[in-house]
């Protein structure tokens, strides 16, 4: 149940992040709020390195880790190419299948979910993918299909890598996962600016909120870290793909955007998919629990065989 707690609000701050970087990306370029965000996020995790006083665990660890952030990378590259040259609510349907990879690479490693596991991961899936398919935006035949659907799918491809490389990463040691991952990821913003020739064009007054989106993917990616090493990998990676329905929540609320029947539609898709996952998992642990008060019973009767010949011969 905790690792189902822990992915739930990893969606929640992913969700919350998303939001609030492309608000700032209204004002302020892309490069920019990336590398902000991404080097606040390294920061901060260096200092938790630091503050352990811990060594790097193996290199195929710290290769998973690497592998992690360019994963990343190429799913936030992927992602934002095709909105700018395709089909946004294409793009971003395609892209939303991204927990299609773990769920896969978690079957192929034999993490076979119970069946009411398996109907919320299919409900949730395919939530996600209705939740960030809203209304077309002009004629897609016009803004290219192909590289709408292409674009998406390398997308989905790199948010999957990431979730299932991240897997692999913490099983040696979370905090040097996730710092490596972070690395890389800078590493390649860094270059792209050098490549761009991009000025770090950021306002005094954005810092903080940019700082923030970077906190929030520490804290997103920590908690979803600790959940694969504590649960299934295809129901973790699901639960913590659902952060566009907090992405589009919050852009109701404060941007007052419509939210539209399809979407409305997935939203419950992907709450009546979360409601499956957390209560089979729920029901996993308490089948455990006669199991465990058996065995209790056993050792109480033990003890008492135990004691009754000392009692008598006292």
């Amino acid at each position: 149940m905790l690792a189902v707690a822990l992915a739930l609000a990893a969606s929640v701050a992913y969700g919350i992040s998303d939001f609030l970087g492309g608000l700032t990306s209204r004002s302020v370029a892309l490069l920019p709020v990336l590398l902000v965000s991404q080097g606040t996020a390294l920061i901060l995790l260096f200092m938790i390195v630091v503050s352990r006083g811990e060594g790097p665990p193996g290199g195929a660890f710290l290769l998973y880790g690497a592998i992690a952030g360019l994963s990343e990378m190429v799913g936030v590259a992927a992602l934002y190419r095709g909105l700018a040259v395709g089909v946004m609510s294409i793009v971003a349907g395609v892209g939303a299948t991204a927990p299609v990879v773990p769920v896969v690479v978690g079957i192929m490693l034999g993490e076979l979910p119970t069946p009411i596991q398996g109907a919320g991961i299919v409900l949730a899936v395919t939530g996600i993918t209705l939740t960030s398919w809203g209304r077309p935006s002009g004629d897609a035949a016009a803004a290219g299909l192909a590289s709408s659907i292409f674009f998406g799918l390398l997308a989905a491809l790199g948010f999957g890598s990431f979730f299932v490389a991240t897997d692999a990463a913490s099983e040696g040691d979370i905090p040097w996962a996730l710092l490596v991952a972070r690395l890389t990821a800078v590493t390649v913003f860094v270059a792209a600016m050098l490549l761009k020739r991009a000025p770090l064009a950021v306002r005094g007054a954005e810092l903080p909120i940019i700082a923030l989106i970077g906190v929030l993917i520490v804290g997103a990616d920590s908690m979803y870290a600790i959940a694969s090493t504590q649960g299934l990998l295809s129901v973790v990676a699901v639960l913590s793909s659902l952060y566009p329905v907090v992405t589009i929540g919050l852009a109701s609320v404060y941007l007052h955007e419509r939210i539209e029947r399809l979407q409305q539609i997935g939203i419950a898709m992907c709450l009546s998919g979360a409601v499956a996952i957390s209560g089979a998992a729920s029901g996993e642990f308490a089948e455990i629990d006669p199991h465990e008060a058996e065995q209790q019973q056993v050792s109480v009767v033990g003890i008492e065989d135990r004691l009754t010949p000392e009692i008598g011969s006292g």
